[in-house]
């Protein structure tokens, strides 16, 4: 956590096509950091996406969703020259000591714009920004899917993306929303009722309403399951069936022709995933969390259905589990002074 008086700069507010942010220093991981702020709802997210035409991803392989391309471009022009005004006062310009890098972070839609201008920066050459290319990094929590394939491998080596669980942002596309539906519909909820708890159930039908509540067909069929609920044994989520590769057939919501919808969006760089691990001892539930590294352009092609697919993408739920995971590292061996 950054102390106060290494905050440069800090805008709350948000504006179109520039979220709220900071720019500030850590002199002991010695980074210049940009961080930019995510959007205020999970909600708005997926009304956004809906409402979205069908293009996603610019000739660049940058994704025209939610204006994160546009984001990242105006921090791009307005605030490189202070980035760089203190990548060059804190040049230590000794080959014995190491100079700042620059780290750019982000949450939700910030972590989409953090990881889009970190690769606009590795474009660009030496003399175009006034500091190497190569200190530039970016790390995101719960980003959505903002980039192509062959974009989201190539940046691998310095973007990070984080997901924790059961997230529904890094699942969000047409075609997983469109599938979330199908599923909600085709389910036989008085089976999944006698098997999961008044609480989970209340809990997933809550959630999925919320995502899909632009489709009257579902609403009203999720409403009529959960008047029928009786009691059952512990659970968090329906079971999660095998992945589906290719193009995804869906309906449409008025009932007519099907459609097709590409899966051409993916999450930034390497994938990192926040798992959930529920034990119960002696009646109480213990939740403990282990950090899984996944693959260059991983793309989650299912929405899963459960109680926690917004709670997941709040930052303090994903900073709890980070430090969770935290508590089972090894302690590093103290600094050597010469």
């Amino acid at each position: 956590m950054l102390r106060p008086r290494n905050v440069l700069k800090f805008v709350k507010d948000s504006s179109i096509f520039r979220p709220g942010y900071y720019i500030g220093i850590d002199p002991r991981a010695k980074l210049v950091i940009l961080g930019i702020r995510g959007t205020h709802t999970v909600y708005d997210l997926v009304t956004d996406l809906v409402a979205l035409s069908d293009k996603k991803v610019s000739p660049k392989g940058f994704s025209t969703h939610f204006g994160t391309y546009e984001a990242a471009r105006w921090y791009l022009r307005h605030e490189l020259s202070i980035i760089r005004k203190c990548l060059e006062k804190h040049k230590v310009g000794n080959s014995y000591k190491q100079d700042y890098k620059l780290r750019l972070v982000g949450h939700s839609l910030g972590g989409a714009s953090a990881a889009l201008l970190a690769i606009m920066l590795r474009k660009k050459s030496k003399e175009e920004l006034g500091f190497s290319p190569d200190i530039v990094s970016a790390v995101g929590f719960g980003v959505p899917p903002c980039v192509s394939r062959e974009i989201a491998e190539s940046c691998a080596s310095y973007v990070t993306t984080v997901v924790l669980q059961d997230d529904i942002v890094p699942r969000l596309s047409a075609a997983s929303l469109a599938r979330l539906r199908n599923e909600i519909i085709e389910t036989d909820w008085a089976k999944v009722l006698e098997k999961e708890d008044w609480k989970h159930i209340v809990d997933i039908v809550t959630n999925a309403k919320l995502v899909v509540s632009s489709i009257q067909d579902v609403a009203n069929k999720l409403a009529d399951y959960a008047k029928v609920v009786t009691s059952a044994s512990s659970g968090d989520s329906v079971k999660d069936p095998p992945r589906l590769q290719g193009p995804t057939k869906v309906l449409k919501p008025d009932g007519e022709e099907d459609v097709y919808v590409p899966e051409d969006l993916f999450l930034p760089g390497t994938l990192y995933y926040l798992q959930r691990d529920v034990e119960n001892i002696n009646g109480v539930e213990d939740e403990s969390y282990t950090l899984w590294r996944g693959d260059a352009g991983e793309n989650f092609q299912r929405i899963l259905l459960s109680g926690n697919l917004m709670s997941d993408h709040k930052c303090d739920s994903i900073q709890y589990a980070l430090r969770d995971v935290l508590k089972t590292l090894p302690l590093p061996l103290p600094l050597q002074e010469d």
